[in-house]
């Protein structure tokens, strides 16, 4: 016999399909094996509910010993691909650093550098600034400003997972650790923002803070409140970087488990 005629053969002999759901099976074995379930399934889907006139028959001892068997079967293959897919999943996160995946992921479209140019004290911003404290007024500003960039504009990151600690997109058009230095630069040129905007302010409302003696008193105050910040202080440094910290952060478990479920699953 030739290779046509064994092909010939081969096409003869179709696989054998189920009546109920038309999977078919090579094996008669594997066919009845598959009948059982599938009848159950089959007649479960047709009677939701029971009729006492016309009750479904009960599969004999047997069958549902077939059954438990089969589904036994597909429960443990099924427990072997879930626990494969968990190793993945925490070989996954553990290669994950926080760096590269800002690299892979995140690219804005202005640099750390230049995000000062975002933050604008306004006339309001000061008259906050007369009744509440410096910190409360930099969390206004910040409010209107670098809380709300977007994902492409936002140069820089925080996550909870690293208590503290922010990653800027830097000249070098890379992720990097911010300084302690560079963050103390950047605060420095917010104060001056202030200090201008105040002054600015004041000249604005000369007339009036010579009428009142009030209103020229709480102006000096506020005068001190800005003149006393030095982010050179470790208590004035923590306060503001915890401030920042806090509005910014991102749960990185969250956002990589969120991505490795889309890609997965």
């Amino acid at each position: 016999m030739n290779k046509l005629d064994i092909n010939i053969n081969r096409i003869k002999h179709p696989s054998q399909c189920c009546i109920y759901c038309g999977k078919s099976y090579v094996k008669r074995k594997n066919l009845d094996t598959h009948i059982t379930i599938c009848e159950l399934l089959q007649n479960s889907k047709k009677n939701s509910f029971l009729i006492e006139d016309d009750p479904e028959p009960i599969p004999s001892q047997y069958k549902l010993f077939q059954m438990v068997i089969e589904l036994g079967k597909k429960y443990n293959k099924l427990e072997e691909k879930m626990e494969e897919m968990q190793k993945w999943v925490v070989k996954k996160k553990k290669k994950i650093n926080m760096i590269d995946w800002l690299n892979t992921n995140i690219q804005p479209n202005i640099l750390f550098e230049k995000l000062i140019d975002k933050v604008i004290v306004t006339d309001k911003d000061i008259e906050f600034l007369l009744n509440n404290s410096f910190y409360d007024s930099l969390n206004e500003v910040f409010s209107k400003t670098i809380y709300n960039l977007s994902e492409t504009e936002n140069p820089i990151f925080a996550f909870t997972e690293k208590t503290n600690l922010f990653y800027i997109y830097d000249i070098s058009e890379k992720w990097i650790e911010l300084s302690r230095e560079k963050m103390t630069k950047f605060m420095n040129k917010v104060h001056m923002k202030f200090i201008k905007a105040f002054s600015e302010w004041k000249k604005t409302n000369i007339e009036e803070v010579k009428k009142s003696d009030h209103f020229a008193t709480t102006c000096d105050k506020t005068l001190v409140k800005l003149m006393s910040v030095e982010f050179n202080v470790e208590s004035t440094f923590n306060k503001v970087r915890n401030l920042l910290y806090s509005h910014i952060k991102k749960d990185f478990k969250e956002i990589v488990e969120l991505e490795i479920d889309f890609y997965t699953f």
